[in-house]
């Protein structure tokens, strides 16, 4: 037998053993990120990458480089400050740990990222990731498998 009881503003299931009428009380869980989402963050920090490295070739060989460290502060200071890239804080889309749904720690991350740029530099599998994000229910791409993350809308 069940008995209902309310404490404060949450309704408190006790002794249930219908495990389909407790689930529906469950807190819900952080909502996929839209597959539009996902590329228009990746796009825009690719974006942001090129715009600081034009700025750097711009006034000068050497200042190009310098263009790259500063885009790769920026982003690891996004990582490390928010746990997302620049653009996913800009996007709302926050990157969690697969079995844990805990936001990824900011060395998982960064190996997340590496794996992205690695994949990035070959083209082709930056292509068949793009493919696996779309076809796959969970929406998760061939970085977020390797990576054993998946990219939600951030609740924040």
């Amino acid at each position: 037998m069940s008995f209902l009881t309310l404490q404060g503003n949450k309704m408190i299931i006790e002794n249930q053993k219908d495990a389909e009428f407790s689930s529906a009380f469950k807190p819900s869980q952080p909502a996929q990120a839209s597959r539009f989402k996902r590329w228009l963050a990746s796009m825009i920090n690719g974006l942001v990458l090129w715009v600081m490295v034009g700025l750097g070739f711009a006034l000068g060989d050497f200042a190009g480089v310098v263009g790259t460290i500063v885009y790769v502060g920026f982003q690891l200071y996004f990582m490390k400050t928010y746990g997302q890239t620049m653009a996913k804080r800009w996007l709302g889309l926050r990157v969690f740990n697969y079995h844990t749904n805990q936001p990824v720690e900011f060395g998982k991350y960064i190996g997340r990222e590496i794996i992205d740029i690695l994949l990035a530099w070959t083209s082709f599998l930056l292509i068949i990731s793009g493919i696996v994000a779309l076809v796959r229910d969970d929406r998760r791409s061939l970085t977020d498998l390797l990576a054993g993350t998946i990219v939600l809308k951030d609740e924040k």
